[in-house]
């Protein structure tokens, strides 16, 4: 109400300013009064037109600049949602960053001693075929050496009944061979008698 008042009252100042300027043009030239009828009228003319448009125009006005700040209202409640929503999105995408960088550096940590044990695994393993490898030579070259002594052992008594016999065979003519027959018949019947 206070609102149509102010508009009324300004329309009532631009009627008399108008007014008046036109009664200055035309009163010179015809006399120097004031003409107050038609002032009233236009007063009265534009009172009507502006307080009609006032009556018209309110209601619509009013529904119009209520549903624009409802609007307005509206988006800056949502973009005041938006703004809240979007901070704790980001918060958690940065809780899950902490995360995911702690995870990042805790795999890292698990790699590097899964790694250092692997190393160490891998070491004592090598170790252990490289023990194995120098007991299998160890007992490798232990039987090698056997055999070459068995061999040589073997060979050796080869070659000393050889040159026994070569020997023997050399030494032992024929009066001598009649003579160890002629000994071991002679044992030979001892033993017999005995018996």
């Amino acid at each position: 109400m206070d609102r149509a008042i102010k508009i009324i009252g300004i329309a009532v100042m631009i009627v008399l300013l108008t007014t008046a300027a036109a009664a200055g043009d035309h009163g010179e030239a015809a006399h120097h009064g004031f003409d107050w009828m038609g002032f009233l009228g236009k007063l009265v003319n534009a009172t009507i037109l502006f307080g009609g448009l006032i009556f018209l125009l309110r209601k619509p006005v009013i529904e119009f600049l209520t549903h624009k700040s409802l609007g307005i209202k509206t988006d800056i409640l949502q973009r005041e949602e938006n703004v809240k929503t979007t901070t704790s999105q980001l918060e958690e995408i940065g809780k899950r960053l902490e995360k995911i960088e702690l995870e990042v550096t805790r795999m890292k940590e698990a790699a590097q001693e899964n790694g250092i044990e692997e190393q160490k695994r891998i070491e004592e393993l090598g170790k252990k075929e490289a023990q194995r490898i120098l007991d299998l030579t160890d007992a490798e070259i232990s039987n090698r050496v056997e055999n070459s002594v068995r061999n040589l052992k073997a060979r050796i008594a080869d070659l000393t009944i050889e040159h026994f016999k070569a020997d023997v065979e050399k030494q032992l003519d024929k009066k001598a061979h009649e003579n160890i027959i002629e000994k071991n018949i002679e044992i030979s019947g001892d033993i017999i008698e005995r018996e």
